[in-house]
């Protein structure tokens, strides 16, 4: 498996940020990758994206919403709703467990803005596994199964699969998934 280290990584994230023309006028348009682009932030799109108002709402509690309100791109592998409950045991809307949520959200961000598409022609142009390093300084694997479904794995062996279409905003993306990268 060809490794990233993290400076490819971030090229890589760079490369496949600046391929997605982003839109610059009200309402949405159609990216090259025939995804709809929204012109609204991150943030306000993952408020109102029904499966993902867990993610929203932890990213508020977490106090990295307003990362997802700037101009920077970002790529955030979005747990579902049901992720978030199958969780639960950990407790992360706690406000004693603020740093915990924090911390493990940080491992579902990635820099530049990338939808399942993009990930997936990245897996076909390394002809495998591709890795990336989160903003929380961890490692997620992405991978194609036979069935052509994407899954990550982090560094601690957690796996999650791509639960739905990407949410592409103005500045960034959210890919759902169906699990936490945190083993639990």
């Amino acid at each position: 498996m060809t490794t990233f280290k993290r400076k490819g990584s971030l090229m890589i994230a760079a490369s496949l940020a600046f391929a997605l023309p982003l839109a610059a006028c009200s309402g949405s348009e159609e990216a090259a990758t025939g995804e709809t682009v929204s012109n609204d932030t991150l943030a306000s799109q993952l408020a109102s994206a029904d499966s993902l108002s867990m993610a929203s709402t932890a990213l508020n509690e977490s106090g990295l919403a307003q990362v997802f309100d700037g101009t920077a791109n970002y790529t955030l592998l979005a747990p579902d709703d049901a992720a978030f409950e199958a969780a639960s045991s950990l407790e992360l809307n706690a406000p004693e467990n603020r740093a915990l949520l924090a911390e493990v959200l940080r491992d579902h961000i990635l820099p530049g803005a990338m939808s399942g598409n993009d990930i997936d022609n990245a897996i076909e142009a390394n002809g495998g596994p591709v890795e990336m390093t989160t903003m929380g300084d961890t490692t997620v694997t992405f991978t194609r199964g036979e069935d052509g479904s994407i899954t990550v794995t982090s560094s601690d062996g957690s796996e999650a699969h791509f639960a739905g279409d990407a949410l592409m905003t103005s500045n960034g993306s959210a890919i759902p998934i169906d699990k936490l990268l945190r083993k639990i």
